[in-house]
């Protein structure tokens, strides 16, 4: 069996069939395993609001100890062929840039290294592909130059094969591009910053304008029920997420002015526990479509419709919450040639006629608990046609 994403739907679902006793490949773009869940923090500072990050944490864990299935990570697809109803995925991926078997550990690319990408971390030498100069295409290579021992080598390719007879695609989706939403001031105005950029202050890896007497707002749907730009569905996960990066703020921050600017709540039922814990705060939530964000005196100023009229109030930071957007690049997905809605999602369409089985946010926009459960329904679908196959 082959899953395609690494992501809560892909891992629920590899460790379900590994459960039943299925040899599984789990193929992740990426160069590790949670998907976009990686970069999330928890909002559980003082009580769990069960925002699932650590579940796929726990469901990871279980992955990558089981005996049953292979992990094959930042690989890209090379070439896909089915023959008899069996999948052949020919993939390559990057090579270690260096031979710790030929590594003396002297340290002088650490030191030739303009970036900072080489590090010595416990006697060994590490490379971080994301800050090399050279893998992002511009001269450099001074690394290689002073190597003595010929350790290094920053494009060496390693190509690999896996072979099923199902497919699992949980290629998930993607967070919409804030900055394309021109009006918003995405990347132009200080302090304006998307949701994940936040969750990156609540990891404590990014500086932000926020704490006690500061002022910030959420502004909801950046993307998402637009006909104009991103998508016109719900992405049905931004109430939930954004209403517990908010609660998890003013838990940090007794202090600090919070304004939320919605259309209405989805996901959230009437006696939904985020909706009472919301009562019990002075968040002021205000239904409205913000028109635009411009700058004023160095800081954000959001202005929108109220019942009074136009209204123009500044902040110190604005998070755009920003929604989930089908991923139209992913070439495995145009070799297996899964049907899309006019939207961008993939239907199904008769692909479990082909062994092929959808799961996840690729399917539309889902919070991490549906992903997990769409990986755990899947795995049970992909189960019932391996098992017809063999009668």
């Amino acid at each position: 069996m082959v899953v395609l994403g690494g992501g809560p739907a892909g891992l629920a679902c590899a460790a379900e069939l590994a459960e039943r006793g299925v040899s599984v490949a789990l193929l992740e773009k990426r160069d590790a395993l949670g998907g976009r869940v990686q970069d999330l923090a928890c909002k559980g500072v003082v009580h769990c609001r069960q925002c699932d990050v650590c579940r796929v944490h726990r469901v990871r864990s279980q992955v990558l100890s089981s005996e049953l299935i292979s992990v094959h990570t930042n690989i890209e697809l090379e070439q896909l062929e089915r023959n008899n109803g069996r999948y052949r995925f020919d993939l390559v991926r990057p090579k270690d840039a260096i031979d710790l078997g030929l590594c003396s550990r002297c340290g002088k690319c650490v030191e030739a290294c303009p970036t900072g990408a080489m590090t010595k971390t416990a006697g060994k030498i590490r490379l971080d592909r994301s800050a090399c100069r050279s893998i992002q295409g511009l001269e450099c290579e001074r690394c290689v130059s002073v190597c003595p021992v010929g350790a290094i080598d920053l494009f060496g390719e390693e190509h690999l094969s896996v072979n099923g007879n199902a497919v699992v695609v949980s290629t998930g989706s993607l967070e919409f591009p804030a900055s394309e939403e021109k009006r918003l001031g995405h990347g132009e105005i200080h302090g304006v910053m998307t949701s994940m950029e936040l969750e990156s202050f609540l990891e404590g890896k990014r500086e932000a304008d926020l704490g006690n007497g500061k002022k910030a707002a959420f502004v909801l749907c950046v993307g998402s029920r637009s006909s104009k730009i991103g998508t016109p569905k719900c992405s049905s996960v931004c109430c939930k997420y954004s209403l517990r990066q908010a609660l998890t703020l003013k838990e940090k921050f007794p202090k600090l002015s919070i304004t939320m600017f919605i259309t209405d709540w989805r996901g959230l039922s009437p006696d939904d526990g985020l909706l009472k814990e919301l009562t019990a705060t002075d968040i002021q939530v205000v239904r409205s479509r913000p028109a635009e964000i411009v700058a004023e005196d160095g800081r954000p100023a959001v202005r929108y419709a109220s019942d009074d009229g136009i209204v123009h109030q500044g902040f110190d930071s604005v998070v755009l919450s920003v929604g989930l957007v089908p991923d139209l690049d992913d070439d495995a997905l145009s070799q297996l040639a899964i049907p899309r809605d006019p939207w961008g999602d993939l239907k199904d369409d008769h692909c479990s006629d082909r062994g092929i089985f959808l799961a996840g946010s690729c399917r539309g926009p889902k919070d991490i608990g549906h992903c997990v459960a769409d990986g755990i329904a899947a795995a049970h679908l992909a189960m019932k046609h391996l098992e017809a196959d063999h009668e």
